[in-house]
């Protein structure tokens, strides 16, 4: 066996020959549809200092991406990036840290004990299981309604709608750094619209110029630093299956699920595999892969993984194994050393991007079909106690509950079953010990 054969060997389960400059532009085109989360994910998870301290979280998200995109590229054997996903960051923060007031510590027990039960649920057929259980509505809804939540975290970051005691929101007065975010958000709107691979990351870049050209942020007096892993090993594994945070635990496992079982199904459509079974096997890797990454993310001190849509860039520019993975895991690196510069972006630089992504999100109400009005009832509910509760567990208790209620009321049993009904009951201890 040669060189060449053993290589293929390590990153792909075909024995189809691989295209060197495609994998190494698959892996490059990756790291800059991606590397925003970089920058994006410390700062939401730190909120304006009101959570996770900003270095540790910057080392945590870095290190983070690159072992567990090389996992995937040497386990999966794709062009695949795991990463601290969006949506599961703001929930973690603003749901669990700051409106539950958690720890920092019983919050990563939260991510851990979620990440255990994904992986269970991945590695058997409790998965489907569990997919049969709960609406497709329901599913979708959840989607939508975490994309209103980050628009309105992106809205709230960047001061342009700010707290009232009479109508509880309202606009706040213009002003420069509304401006920039605004222009911001314009300039990442067309960039996505065109495609571009970068559209995430240039707006974020071009922002904080300006915010230093206006004095709206200052440089820092150094660049480099050695990462700060504070965090490692922080998590709270046995505090945080206390009664009153097990509804967080659910929550949040329900949320990673039905994010990592859409993701995997969308990037495998993307890729031409004749064999049932090898799809079976990269379906399964892929589960378990984003299961593990998030155990990992929360002994290192970061954020929830998923396996991100945006792995589409390299597939679409013909990476088909676990080279490019590898390829963007290494691009990542120098980023553990560079914590001084990502702490100067402002919120106005993030937030157009909180907010495009949240559109995304939202932009999944198009595959609803509601044919009934209980289900109207519930995805409607479910998709505005989210934002409305600052909660993504509250808009997954309502929805789930008020769908199980009327069915049940309106004589239609046959459209749920009794895993429905299980997790409807459980939802509602949630009422009690909140």
């Amino acid at each position: 066996m040669n060189i060449l054969s053993k290589i293929s060997s390590i990153f792909s389960y075909t024995t189809n020959p691989i295209d060197y400059k495609k994998e190494l532009m698959g892996g490059f085109a990756n790291f800059m549809a991606i590397s925003y989360i970089i920058a994006v994910n410390p700062l939401i998870l730190n909120a304006n200092g009101q959570g996770f301290p900003l270095n540790p979280t910057i080392s945590a998200t870095v290190l983070t991406i690159c072992i567990m995109t090389a996992f995937a590229g040497l386990v999966i054997r794709l062009p695949f990036v795991i990463a601290p996903g969006m949506g599961l960051n703001a929930m973690i923060i603003y749901t669990f840290a700051i409106h539950q007031k958690l720890s920092i510590p019983i919050t990563l027990g939260v991510i851990f004990w979620s990440s255990i039960i994904l992986i269970i649920f991945s590695v058997t057929n409790l998965r489907q299981k569990v997919i049969d259980a709960i609406p497709e509505v329901i599913q979708i809804a959840l989607s939508v309604g975490i994309g209103l939540f980050l628009i309105m975290v992106g809205l709230k970051n960047a001061q342009i709608i700010v707290s009232n005691p009479n109508t509880l929101l309202v606009i706040n007065k213009l002003n420069l750094s509304s401006i920039l975010c605004l222009l911001g958000f314009i300039f990442a709107a067309i960039l996505f619209i065109k495609h571009k691979t970068y559209s995430m990351l240039l707006p974020i870049i071009v922002i904080t110029i300006l915010s230093i050209i206006f004095h709206i942020t200052t440089l820092p007096s150094n660049i480099l630093t050695m990462p700060d892993f504070s965090l490692f090993a922080q998590v709270d594994i046995w505090h945080s299956l206390s009664l009153s945070v097990l509804p967080s635990i659910l929550s949040l496992f329900l949320v990673m699920f039905f994010d990592a079982t859409s993701s995997a199904i969308g990037l495998l459509t993307q890729i031409n595999h004749d064999c049932n079974d090898l799809k079976k096997i990269y379906y399964k890797k892929s589960l378990f892969s984003d299961g593990l990454g998030s155990v990992v993310s929360s002994i290192l001190g970061s954020s929830p993984t998923a396996i991100f849509v945006e792995s589409s860039v390299a597939i679409h520019n013909g990476a088909r194994t676990g080279l490019a993975s590898i390829v963007t895991a290494l691009l990542c690196v120098p980023f553990l050393f560079l914590s001084p510069l990502i702490s100067i972006i402002p919120p106005i630089a993030t937030s157009p991007i909180l907010m495009l992504v949240g559109m995304l999100m939202a932009n999944n109400y198009k595959k609803l079909h509601i044919h009934a009005f209980e289900d109207f009832i519930a995805v409607v509910l479910t998709a505005i106690m989210i934002p409305l509760c600052f909660s993504i567990t509250a808009g997954a208790v309502f929805g789930i509950i008020s769908y199980t209620i009327l069915k049940i009321l309106l004589g239609k049993t046959k459209e749920i079953n009794v895993g429905l009904i299980i997790v409807a009951i459980c939802c509602s201890f949630w009422f009690v010990i909140y």
